[in-house]
């Protein structure tokens, strides 16, 4: 005879009693979640490089950010980014999550930009250039820490998650472009404005960013009330 769990019978009630232990560390989440970072910038770094127009180079080579429109994978993984970021935060309800979810990213980033940007493809302006890129990763994991700090606990914590994953994507698209427009010896274009560049398509790639990591933000909330 099959027998209902008493918890199953709580949650068929309608009580939100949840159903799982998280057990791992701190440091644990944080490592899991860095990896699933990693592969998150850098599935869409190579797939949205690969049909970038005249920035594409092949499957597997950057291709340069001043042609076709580099970078424009940042306005694609607004919704997987806030779940990697934001789900950590909300499960152990600490401060420094987000930054340190970008720390495997950031070292590796640092090596990455150090060799192809500054060493082989010489578009960087200086060493400096890589460690300002290495710290935009962790600013932007910054921003997830504060937002959920700083927010006022009255209001709830789906809207709080929601919030956070706008506030994580208006940081990642500021200071990308703010990278792109200060590190690199010819500067992504601006004014006038160009259709084929990071900031020529943001009429239609910063709404699509926002909507859709606000939306990634609302299913890390749906995400951990499952856990306890």
């Amino acid at each position: 005879m099959l027998k209902i769990p008493k918890k199953g019978v709580n949650e068929m009630n309608g009580n939100n009693e949840k159903i799982f232990n998280w057990k791992l560390k701190r440091w644990q989440t944080v490592l899991l979640f860095g990896f699933l970072l990693l592969i998150v910038y850098g599935a869409a770094t190579y797939f949205f490089d690969y049909y970038s127009g005249s920035a594409t180079l092949g499957f597997g080579r950057m291709g340069s950010v001043f042609l076709g429109i580099g970078m424009f994978f940042i306005y694609m993984i607004g919704y997987f980014l806030s779940i990697v970021v934001i789900l950590p935060i909300l499960i152990h309800k600490s401060f420094g999550i987000g930054i340190l979810i970008f720390a495997p990213y950031a070292v590796i980033g640092f090596f990455v930009e150090y060799y192809y940007e500054l060493l082989e493809v010489q578009a960087l302006k200086g060493v400096w250039a890589v460690f300002a890129w290495t710290a935009v990763g962790l600013l932007i994991g910054l921003s997830a820490d504060i937002t959920y700090r700083f927010l006022s606990k009255k209001i709830s914590l789906k809207i709080r998650a929601i919030i956070m994953g706008v506030v994580l994507a208006l940081a990642n698209f500021a200071l990308t472009l703010i990278a792109l427009v200060f590190f690199y010896k010819i500067p992504a274009p601006l004014i006038p404005l160009v259709p084929g560049s990071f900031f020529g398509v943001a009429y239609f790639g910063l709404p699509w960013l926002i909507i859709n990591s606000g939306f990634g933000g609302f299913t890390a909330y749906a995400i951990s009330r499952s856990f306890k």
